[in-house]
């Protein structure tokens, strides 16, 4: 190993929170799968009974579930378009501040900036197509519960 080179244990130490990070998202996606599940089959039991009510239950967790999923996602997006306005102003990327903890490699310079630009581009797009996908669930929810039972 050459001296220039950083040590096996340095790069795990510094992979060790992002590998956390992405098993607590994974951890949480199967929770909230199986508590999903179970509310989908809850919501199947009541249709054999009572269809308007299991409508207006499916509806409404389409309504908290789209809400929640396309709201974080927005969120995302704004983090981002925060993030890359900061390197635009401080002509680093990524910018100084808890988002680019870990960071192995600054930028800086036109580099810096056309990278910015990107993700001002990027995230500006994940709030739109959040917005549209959020909206669009709501509709769908809508049009379930005008639906009339036959």
């Amino acid at each position: 190993m050459t001296a220039s080179s950083p040590a096996p244990t340095l790069r795990l130490r510094a992979l060790a929170p992002r590998l956390a990070v992405v098993a607590l998202a994974v951890a949480l996606g199967l929770l909230l799968q199986r508590v999903v599940s179970g509310r989908l089959a809850e919501i199947q039991a009541l249709a054999s009974q009572d269809v308007i009510r299991a409508r207006a239950e499916l509806a409404a967790l389409l309504r908290v579930g789209g809400a929640s999923l396309f709201g974080f996602v927005a969120l995302t997006g704004l983090a981002i378009v925060a993030s890359a306005r900061r390197a635009l102003a401080t002509g680093q990327f990524p910018p100084p501040g808890l988002w680019s903890w870990g960071t192995r490699r600054i930028t800086t310079g036109p580099r810096a900036r056309t990278l910015a630009r990107t993700g001002l581009v990027l995230g500006s797009m994940l709030i739109a197509l959040s917005a549209a996908a959020g909206g669009l669930v709501w509709y769908m929810a809508s049009a379930l519960l005008a639906c009339r039972a036959r």
